[in-house]
């Protein structure tokens, strides 16, 4: 009775193998080593396609979708119009993918629908400063504080310019400002960390990277600048102390 069973499993699995994968009948039985190595190679490497395929589906479907949550993010910030802030999404996304004149041409969409839209300014400043255009990135980053005074990204935008010409102090008060009306950047602190750094408040560039740091816990970069400052503020209270009246 069991060999019945045994037999009639077989014959089943046998007939399923047959219908689902046709490359099977080309099999001789009694089945050498060889065929049936190439056999489920064939097996292997049809798979292999159909999961390529499904995933290039996938990617082909989400390819310019929107998050809900991406856009009630951005709605919040402009004054809750759908379209605008779809364009200034796509419009980010675009300059994080490196496709400069796309997202200027959504920041230039988004002026048209609002003229005072303090983002849309800030990212043709993102935009001119990935283009080594720092003079018309300032310009674009005042623009947004005159929409919008109190606009996080234009004080950092500025901030970073003015870094670069080591212009310190004034690169430091524009990045505690930015931080100020925006905490959740982690890249923001690190950089406000460098500028107290070069202007030798060392307790201070500590704080703002062990900030980064939490808010980024993988990121060995920012351990390492915590690291340093906090070596160079031990030295640096040290020496202070020590030198003669």
């Amino acid at each position: 009775m069991l060999e019945v069973i045994i037999i009639l499993c077989l014959a089943g699995a046998l007939f399923l193998l047959l219908k689902h994968y046709p490359d099977a009948k080309m099999l001789k039985f009694p089945i050498s080593k060889e065929s049936l190595s190439q056999f489920i190679g064939k097996f292997k490497f049809k798979g292999k396609n159909i999961s390529r395929e499904i995933a290039e589906e996938i990617a082909r479907d989400q390819d310019g979708v929107i998050s809900p949550k991406e856009l009630e993010d951005a709605a919040v910030s402009f004054d809750e119009d759908p379209e605008l802030a779809r364009i200034l999404v796509q419009a980010d996304r675009l300059h994080s993918e490196g496709d400069l004149r796309g997202a200027e041409d959504k920041a230039v969409e988004a002026i048209s629908k609002n003229k005072k839209c303090a983002k849309a300014y800030a990212l043709i400043g993102n935009i001119a400063s990935s283009r080594g255009q720092f003079s018309e990135a300032e310009e674009a980053y005042r623009a947004a504080l005159k929409c919008n005074p109190d606009f996080a990204e234009a004080y950092f935008g500025l901030g970073t310019i003015e870094l670069r010409e080591e212009n310190h102090t004034e690169a430091t008060e524009l990045l505690v400002k930015s931080v100020a009306l925006d905490k959740n950047h982690p890249d923001w602190y690190a950089l406000l960390g460098k500028a107290y750094m070069e202007i030798r408040q060392y307790a201070k560039a500590a704080k703002a990277f062990k900030r980064a740091t939490s808010m980024d816990m993988d990121n060995k970069e920012y351990r390492d600048l915590a690291s340093e400052a906090e070596e160079k503020q031990k030295s640096h209270t040290v020496f202070t102390r020590s030198k003669p009246n």
